[in-house]
């Protein structure tokens, strides 16, 4: 009996996490939002340059920094090279996130999400219980799992007991 007290608190804890993941994903997509309009602030300006001096080409652009005479400019070959990646890396998540279904989501931000902004977006979570169909479905389809998998593991363990306990009663 107490055995079945367990399994629910297991399984209302993992009702509680399952419902946890639609939010945690949709904190990510705001702060990848947040994260890229951020960036896109100064990527625009160098990309206005880019167009004017070197036909929209920023590779072109960051060589030209790379290869000047003048000291600053060679400085501030690094900094644009690294905006210039965060801009395409931004934009290629939000593009993925954007053409995926719930589940692909989830995938992509547990496998694929820029490690720097899942670590951020879980240091500032914000634990709610969202009551959307989405939220639900992924708590009671997690606690399930869960519940089954402890259910599992407590079977095996008993047949595993079982079975040791068999033989010692036939040498007797």
């Amino acid at each position: 009996m107490l055995y079945r007290y367990f399994v629910l608190i297991i399984g209302a804890s993992a009702l509680l996490i399952g419902v946890q993941i639609p939010n945690f994903v949709t904190q990510y997509q705001q702060r990848l939002d947040a994260q890229l309009t951020e960036a896109l602030v100064y990527y625009v300006q160098f990309e206005e340059i880019a167009e004017r001096y070197f036909e929209g080409d920023m590779q072109a652009l960051i060589r030209k920094h790379e290869t000047s005479t003048e000291e600053v400019f060679r400085a501030e070959a690094r900094p644009l090279r690294e905006l210039v990646e965060r801009v395409a890396r931004y934009r290629y998540q939000q593009a993925q996130l954007d053409s995926s279904s719930f589940p692909e989501q989830v995938w992509f931000v547990a496998t694929q999400a820029d490690p720097e902004l899942r670590a951020s977006t879980w240091r500032t979570y914000s634990f709610n219980v969202p009551l959307t169909q989405q939220a639900v479905i992924t708590g009671a389809v997690f606690a399930l799992l869960l519940v089954l998998l402890l259910d599992c593991c407590g079977g095996l363990l008993k047949a595993c007991a079982r079975r040791l306990r068999r033989p010692q009663r036939q040498r007797r």
